[in-house]
């Protein structure tokens, strides 16, 4: 259990901010989803449908996936994007990629890196005030490339009861960087080891955003619009808090009481638009991204990419995969798994999301669950076990 669930488990609180907030997500609409037909001929097609529609059967509401193996791209999608209206989801409705957002202002940070603006090994300090700095436990000499590769120890924000406290009061706040930053003010730093010299921290990529701010003068959000979404054509992405997200967005849902029913917590904004999280968007605007980036290399540079992707550090184990290693904006999935995957996933409380490229083999993997699996409930291990049955088909000879 988290702290959200902590927070509300048994209360009234949870129903009554539900039904009288102002809302991001209204009801959701149908959409007429043409690309859904891509991939109808593959020869997994039956295998890989079959396998969203169990988990959907199981109870996740809804899942997207678009997958690229060895027989070509397969597309396809289960369940409903709006549970109440009995909507479909299709693979073009949108949906919340949470923390694959890091992957995005990482290549921002290159691109701007690139351009001279910045340097990745510049310390934090050039950028944020001791004002700032030095109310956070964090490492002498520490830099933008720390943050990246999430070696600073810096204590995680969303980790506190006190912030999901206030997500609970203000579920559909606009959240600016000082407003998230002071929950781990005075906070102790995780422990690194030798073993996970790397540890997971939503707070890295905040004060990279901020680091942003500072170099460019400019909000990270505009950049991020005009350096990387709109040169890709990703018009079906959107970044929540700073852009308005539209009626084709699917609603988010979970099992706060994992009792099998699932509440719409669709409005509940845990400091989207900030770095760490609140792309929302679909499997084909994903797999612009990562085609741009990881596969056609014709996003960034090819000494960025590399420098981008040069070091991966050991931050903990996965029940499932075998564990993941971080690098500049990444997880890098190890262990278990056939081949390595380089990407990331996405965990919110509402909402669940995986993006992946597998180099040895030239596939890729994305998809999205309107489920929050960030929290503990029976359809978490579900997740992973989803995860991992996609993975051994697609490597399936």
């Amino acid at each position: 259990m988290n702290n959200f669930q902590n927070l509300v488990y048994g209360s009234f609180i949870l129903t009554t901010v539900l039904t009288s907030c102002e809302k991001d997500i209204y009801n959701t609409k149908a959409i007429d989803c043409s690309q859904a037909e891509i991939g109808n001929n593959h020869p997994k097609a039956n295998e890989y449908q079959m396998i969203i529609d169990q988990y959907v059967a199981i109870g996740f509401p809804g899942i997207s996936a678009y997958i690229k193996d060895g027989s070509g791209v397969w597309v396809g999608s289960s369940g409903f994007a709006d549970i109440s209206q009995g909507i479909k989801f299709e693979p073009c409705h949108i949906s919340k990629a949470a923390s694959i957002t890091k992957c995005m202002v990482g290549a921002l940070t290159m691109k701007l890196q690139e351009e001279g603006v910045l340097d990745i090994d510049d310390p934090v300090s050039k950028y944020i005030g001791s004002d700032i700095l030095d109310k956070i436990n964090h490492p002498n000499g520490m830099t933008l490339r720390n943050l990246m590769t999430h070696t600073t120890g810096i204590a995680d924000l969303i980790k506190t009861s006190a912030f999901y406290l206030d997500v609970l009061n203000y579920p559909n706040r606009t959240w600016e960087p000082e407003e998230l930053l002071k929950y781990i003010y005075g906070a102790e730093p995780v422990e690194l080891t030798d073993e996970y010299p790397a540890k997971y921290s939503n707070t890295n990529t905040l004060l990279l955003s901020m680091c942003i701010n500072t170099a460019t003068g400019r909000p990270h959000y505009e950049l991020l619009r005009e350096k990387i979404l709109d040169p890709l054509g990703m018009t079906d992405t959107y970044y929540q808090s700073r852009e308005k997200l539209p009626e084709t967005t699917a609603q988010g849902y979970f099992d706060l009481h994992n009792s099998g029913e699932l509440l719409n917590v669709s409005n509940f904004i845990t400091g989207s638009g900030n770095g760490y999280g609140g792309i929302f968007s679909n499997v084909f605007d994903l797999n612009k991204f990562l085609t741009a980036l990881l596969i056609d290399k014709t996003l960034l540079s090819s000494s960025s990419l590399d420098d981008m992707l040069s070091d991966f550090y050991p931050s903990g184990k996965d029940e499932y995969i075998g564990g993941t290693k971080t690098a500049a904006g990444f997880l890098k999935k190890f262990g278990g798994m056939k081949y390595q995957g380089i990407g990331h996933s996405g965990k919110d409380l509402g909402y669940s999301a995986d993006m992946f490229y597998f180099s040895e083999v030239d596939m890729s993997m994305i998809f999205f669950i309107n489920y929050g699996t960030d929290g503990a409930s029976q359809l978490r291990d579900s997740f992973y076990a989803f995860e991992r049955d996609i993975m051994l088909k697609m490597f399936e000879d």
